[in-house]
């Protein structure tokens, strides 16, 4: 009975491997930046917390001093900068790579921003994080793996459709339009993310 069940089970894990490879990748690459951040964060000083503080919430005095407008409109235009980052590579041929770094950055600062906080505040900064930071940031995260698992399928398409290997099975047109229908979807989850910090 035990091996017929881990028979029924096998096929359904490779099932699953094989249509969501791509998502686990991006979310592991995810995860590793987040250890990487936590990590470096213990030897940053202020100098380089301050440069990471336009696209990561390192300095949380200045984000709660802005109010719930200034912060939404920060955490929403450093949250654009990464979706269009991806959008943008997803366009083109050689974006794989750079896509797997973008992810692995996202995770870094996420990372920095987690182990600051813990360090400089104690068991109350690591509660702050997360009970206020962490829902925004994760919704934000599961969009943009969600997001760029279709960039890296859409730039996968096209290089090899420029190597000659792959004869697209849609129009150009509607591929792109596909793409873009995900990038909205997933800005709209960006942008209810930004809500959720606001709030």
């Amino acid at each position: 009975l035990g091996m017929t069940r881990g028979r029924l089970r096998l096929p359904d894990l490779r099932a699953t491997v094989r249509r969501h490879g791509l998502l686990l990748v991006f979310a592991a690459l995810l995860l590793g930046g987040l250890v990487l951040g936590s990590v470096y964060a213990r030897h940053a000083d202020a100098k380089t917390l301050h440069s990471l503080d336009f696209l990561f919430t390192t300095n949380l005095d200045a984000r709660l001093a802005q109010g719930a407008v200034g912060t939404f409109c920060a955490c929403f235009a450093s949250d654009f900068i990464f979706l269009l980052g991806a959008f943008l590579l997803g366009l083109a041929p050689w974006g794989i790579p750079f896509m797997a770094a973008l992810v692995c950055f996202k995770g870094f600062g996420t990372g920095v921003t987690a182990g600051y906080l813990c360090l400089s505040h104690g068991v109350s900064g690591a509660g702050f994080y997360l009970l206020v930071l962490l829902p925004g940031t994760f919704l934000f995260c599961a969009a943009l793996t969600g997001f760029v698992r279709h960039a890296c399928a859409y730039s996968r398409r096209a290089l090899l459709t420029l190597l000659g290997r792959q004869h697209a099975a849609a129009s150009p047109k509607e591929l792109l339009l596909h793409l873009t229908a995900h990038f909205l979807s997933a800005l709209c989850v960006t942008f209810a993310a930004s809500v959720l910090d606001a709030l």
